[in-house]
């Protein structure tokens, strides 16, 4: 039994068959999978340009900086704490430049082109840091600052060492891509592997700098390999990828039926013409509920990435060499969870689905504190259970990938790229504020200065996640869909348009 549903694309035929799950007749085919693996690769490329970056200041030397030979190692201070910081917080700073240019081109010219533009940055970017950072330092931030002020202009594609201005494009690519080729049977599945670059970034980049850092290749290598890594996987997914699925010519007639079927007019017709309605999305109940539930799920995952290898090289009394390995673990483990989370989510039947929501973002942020509390009572040299608890907390925000990431993707449809955008400002805000709270209390690095850490920060997991559950919903929002006659209070936006 097969059901008629409608194409849109006049080159695949007026209608296509849809089959039902339960006796297919046509296979569908696969190039949306390859879409989201393409994509995934391209994500991850461009976070291992930050994470890298993060990992390589410890071995390399300052700016201006000559390295000197004592005995058999060579020698220098290497970047003050306070250049370091400057340097990790101008990432999130273009970052969040780079956002609105972002939002903007995306809605205008579609994200084929504005995330090929973000590859071309992220390459010739990093391949420029090897021959940048040994000059003056404050030139180095010079530049890089007036690379943001320049992102409208062609040098800003051509040459800029700010990550963050590449970086800024993820989360966007991410909603854009979940609402045009992800059908609404597999929303979970393509937020999920969607969002985890973080962790397959820090699973490739934090082993790979450590044994380049020690080998004879030096710092250097890192980067050259990095830019390398990013060129090829850009081109790979240029050449697989269009705005939608429509426009493949790769995408069979029943593969367009299943990505489209059920979706709104307005979603599946979505050409980047449409005016997006800002207001109404930035004052829709249901939308705060997600960006909460977003930054309480950020603030803890930067503690996890930017200060885990501290904590086990401090606390749990890991050497160097086995701290980017140690550190690497939690995301593995978290990447595995994730995946399995997002399909889960798509896959169980019988509860609600804003019940799933309330119940998978709970396992994501409310466990996690949990085992954030008890890596506060761990003692010093108690490395393997530092270690355990770690990759446990760490874990469980892969449920997020069913939660307030889901919960994006069935309010905002065909505007998840705005909504993900904010995700993006507010993950960098997190780069910015999860750095100042630690240092305010981390001062010696004492066990009991870790355990105020961990608590702040659990608590803000548990407040924010209790604000998402009371505002979580799984309906679509009014402006998706216009003929949405009635919606739930969480879904009514404070302000309408008259349009």
């Amino acid at each position: 039994m097969t059901v008629e549903v409608s194409s849109s694309n006049p080159k695949k035929g007026a209608s296509v068959a849809f089959p039902e799950k339960e006796h297919p007749q046509e296979k569908p085919g696969y190039v949306r999978y390859l879409v989201l693996v393409s994509t995934m690769l391209c994500l991850t490329s461009l976070m291992s340009n930050v994470v890298c970056f993060n990992f390589t200041v410890l071995c390399m030397p300052g700016s201006g900086e000559s390295a000197e030979l004592q005995g058999n190692h060579t020698h220098y201070t290497g970047y003050t704490r306070q250049e370091k910081t400057i340097l990790l917080s101008t990432v999130a700073v273009g970052a969040v430049f780079g956002v609105v240019p972002v939002i903007i081109g995306i809605s205008k010219i579609g994200l084929k082109k504005v995330f090929l533009a973000s590859g071309i940055t992220a390459t010739v970017s990093t391949f420029l840091i090897p021959i940048l950072a040994p000059l003056h330092f404050y030139m180095f931030v010079i530049l890089r600052f007036l690379q943001v002020c320049l992102s409208g202009n062609t040098l800003y594609l051509l040459y800029q060492k700010l990550q963050g201005l590449s970086y800024a494009t993820c989360f966007p690519a991410v909603g854009a891509i979940t609402s045009s080729w992800a059908s609404l049977a597999q929303q979970g599945l393509f937020i999920a592997a969607l969002t985890t670059f973080g962790q397959t970034s820090s699973i490739f980049s934090m082993p790979v700098a450590g044994e380049l850092c020690s080998s004879q290749f030096g710092w250097k290598a890192v980067f050259y390999l990095h830019a390398l890594i990013t060129l090829i996987v850009f081109t790979i997914w240029f050449a697989i990828f269009t705005d939608s699925p429509e426009e493949n010519k790769f995408v069979r007639p029943a593969e367009l039926a299943e990505i489209e079927y059920n979706k709104s007019e307005e979603a599946i017709h979505d050409d980047h013409k449409h005016r997006t309605p800002y207001l109404e999305i930035a004052s829709t109940p249901s939308v705060w509920g997600i960006w909460i539930g977003a930054f309480g799920d950020l603030i803890a995952v930067q503690l996890i990435h930017i200060y885990s290898p501290v904590f086990l090289h401090d606390v749990g009394g890991y050497s160097f060499e086995k701290t980017g390995f140690a550190a690497a673990v939690p995301v593995l483990f978290q990447f595995l969870v994730k995946m399995f989370a997002g399909h889960s989510s798509d896959k169980i039947h019988g509860i609600s689905e804003t019940t799933k929501l309330r119940i998978y973002n709970t396992v994501a942020l409310g466990a996690s504190a949990v085992f954030l509390v008890a890596l506060g009572f761990v003692k010093q040299g108690q490395g393997v259970l530092g270690l355990v608890l770690m990759t446990l907390a760490t874990g469980m925000f892969g449920f997020n990938g069913g939660g307030f990431s889901k919960c994006s993707a069935l309010v905002s449809r065909q505007y998840n790229h705005f909504v993900m955008a904010i995700h993006q400002i507010l993950i960098c805000f997190s780069m910015i504020v999860c750095p100042l709270i630690v240092s305010s209390i981390l001062q010696q690095g004492t066990v009991a200065e870790w355990r105020i850490v961990f608590f702040i920060h659990a608590a803000i997991l548990l407040i924010c996640n209790a604000i998402f559950c009371w505002l979580a919903t799984a309906k679509p929002a009014p402006w998706t869909d216009r003929t949405i006659k009635q919606s739930a209070t969480k879904n009514t936006p404070l302000y309408q348009s008259k349009v």
